[in-house]
């Protein structure tokens, strides 16, 4: 099977974890599906996969904005989550912080506003130290938003 294959069949099971449950043996093939993808979008550094983060990160490079200090900044999505993504940043909010998030999704054009919480501060995966940014974590939102977020996730393994 394909990576795409693989993370439509994590996908798939994930929701009907989140909704319905799933058997002992659905929930080991999710487990392995989410280690599997884990280790391949960060292979450089497969000690580090954290079995207790909620969902797989997945890689991106999508352009997001959010009001800052009077002015609109505009950085980086680096990779996205279920719970939450990664914003690559040289000027990073303090943790705790909330603001709503602009997610600027190129095909088809749109503007996904979704409300955020900093949860960490620091270097993003795959880049040098120099390159800075903070850990958002996604707070309440509409059910069109999450629903918005859950098919931009989806449909970033293709």
């Amino acid at each position: 099977m394909d990576l795409a294959g693989r993370f439509r069949e994590y996908v798939r099971l994930d929701r009907q974890r989140r909704e319905a449950g799933l058997s002992l043996d659905e929930m080991n093939r999710w487990r392995m599906l989410k280690r599997f993808l884990s280790i391949h979008f960060a292979p450089d550094r497969p000690e580090k996969v954290d079995e207790q983060r909620e969902s797989v990160r997945v890689p991106t490079r999508i352009n997001v904005s959010f009001a800052a200090d009077r002015e609109l900044a505009r950085c980086l999505m680096t990779n996205l989550s279920r719970g939450g993504l990664f914003v690559q940043t040289e000027h990073p909010l303090e943790i705790g912080t909330t603001f709503t998030l602009v997610i600027h999704v190129s095909s088809p054009p749109r503007d996904i506003a979704v409300p955020v919480e900093v949860v960490s501060v620091g270097v993003g995966p795959k880049f040098s130290r120099d390159k800075r940014g903070m850990g958002l974590r996604f707070v309440e939102m509409s059910p069109e938003t999450d629903k918005q977020l859950r098919e931009l996730y989806e449909g970033l393994v293709r």
